[in-house]
């Protein structure tokens, strides 16, 4: 529901789950509304929104006080419609995610009144329930599922708990045993490739002209893992790194 709240998360919470009957159901939902019929292969979800609610949240949304008196139009906006949709299907993606079954949840029809959807007969035994989204500053928007007791079954997922199986993490180079072990850097300065005959011609006191790379490489066991610049560092040499080769999964 954050997605409809400016990023921020609203507070949600449960206010009822009962069983009713289908009139009694329709007893309750006789004001203007946003009411969908979520379907998924044979099974029917209701999700049903209170339209003042929603126009309540939209005036807020537009700058106002979210204050709409007591007197609601014939029909919603087509603002207040559209805005019931993207909750509709959020809440129809969230359903799919949770309940295993063939085919995802959608919307198959709608209304703005309940007894001109009649989604439930009057005889049905329903499970129902009741949501509150608060958000700072505004009134709650009342939400209603509901769905055939008898379908409570397929819906719900089993109430054994499902063994879990402990997830396998595999330790890297800060963890331990690895991240006492002690390697040995080479920082190489300079290369350079003269002859043997040069290399025996050698005394004290020549001198050789020895080319400094710009990024010198750092090595383990011949390998490269870093590169840097020379500097100086508390009147001592040191290497700033300016370049990482190596990522985590080379040391596992």
């Amino acid at each position: 529901m954050a997605a409809f709240g400016g990023g921020k998360a609203p507070e949600v919470n449960v206010t009822g789950v009962e069983r009713h009957s289908g009139a009694e159901l329709a007893g309750e939902l006789v004001r203007l509304g946003a009411n969908a019929l979520l379907g998924s292969g044979k099974h029917r979800l209701l999700v049903a929104i209170d339209g003042a609610a929603l126009l309540s949240q939209l005036d807020r949304a537009f700058g106002g006080t979210g204050e709409i008196g007591n007197k609601l139009p014939g029909a919603l906006p087509l603002s207040a419609d559209l805005l019931a949709q993207r909750v509709e299907q959020a809440i129809a993606e969230l359903l799919t995610q949770l309940i295993e079954l063939p085919h995802p949840f959608e919307a198959t029809e709608r209304d703005g009144a309940y007894a001109t959807l009649a989604p439930f007969r009057k005889g049905d035994t329903l499970a129902v329930l009741s949501l509150e989204v608060i958000e700072r500053g505004g009134k709650p928007m009342k939400l209603v599922l509901a769905t055939k007791a008898e379908a409570l079954a397929a819906l719900l997922p089993p109430t054994e708990a499902r063994k879990r199986v402990p997830e396998r993490t595999v330790a890297g180079p800060p963890d331990e045993p690895f991240g006492e072990i002690a390697l040995t850097l080479e920082a190489v300065l300079s290369e350079m490739r003269i002859p043997l005959s040069r290399v025996a011609a050698l005394e004290p006191g020549q001198t050789l002209a020895i080319p400094v790379a710009r990024a010198i490489p750092l090595r383990i066991g011949g390998k490269v893992v870093a590169r840097g610049t020379v500097g100086e560092l508390e009147d001592r040499v040191a290497l700033q790194i300016t370049h990482s080769a190596h990522s985590r999964k080379d040391f596992q």
